[in-house]
């Protein structure tokens, strides 16, 4: 029992901080008492018991409106820290950022949330309910995980680039259509900035090689 309470203490720091200790004990030995672990990984024990805590309503019972999201990101955290590599389209460092295929960085996760606990103290976060997109991913380089905020428009736009079925022009040209009546000469230079900042940050990696 020690061993599995050791585990999920560092699999959620945040968490094990933040909510009240007579609360997390509980919901320990809860899983500890009815859950049937399946992996043989120790580290996957932190993703058992986020599904554990999302089928048996923790947040509800215990009264944490954030508690779901919370596990979520730091859990997700430890998925792209420890998923397998994955090998990245062949691409180029040179091309057209408007027009050109680009080839993102394939270790990472897409994250939708109702509280920002990726930016704030969980307490603050519940405060501020709504809908916020996160970005998780692992440098290829160094191996580090990192994330970012990121905007609704943003999240659509790295899941299409992603998917490779549209160019940047060709996304900027439909957001009318989900967005309604937009500067798109605006919404071109904010996408081209925020396009930068991923290559900056060895998100992109570069162009797709036709």
């Amino acid at each position: 029992y020690n061993i599995v309470q050791e585990n999920l203490e560092s699999s959620f720091p945040i968490a094990y901080e933040y909510i009240a200790i007579e609360k997390w004990n509980s919901m320990v030995h809860h899983f500890f008492s009815e859950h049937n672990c399946q992996s043989y990984q120790v580290w996957q024990l932190a993703g058992e018991f986020y599904d554990f805590a999302l089928s048996e309503n923790f947040a509800i019972t215990y009264q944490i409106e954030y508690l779901n999201d919370l596990l979520k990101f730091e859990w997700e955290e430890m998925v792209v820290y420890n998923m397998e590599d994955v090998a990245a389209a062949d691409y180029t460092e040179r091309g057209d950022v408007l027009n050109d295929r680009l080839v993102l960085n394939p270790e990472y996760k897409l994250l939708q949330l109702q509280y920002p606990v990726h930016v704030l103290n969980p307490v603050m976060a519940a405060e501020q309910k709504g809908n916020y997109f996160v970005l998780v991913y692992r440098e290829q380089t160094t191996g580090k995980v990192q994330f970012m905020d990121l905007s609704v428009w943003y999240a659509l736009v790295i899941e299409q680039l992603a998917a490779q079925a549209v160019s940047v022009s060709d996304l900027i040209a439909e957001a009318p259509v989900l967005f309604g009546p937009i500067n798109l000469n605006e919404l071109r230079e904010t996408t081209l900035q925020f396009i930068e900042t991923l290559r900056a940050k060895h998100f992109i990696l570069g162009f797709k090689k036709q």
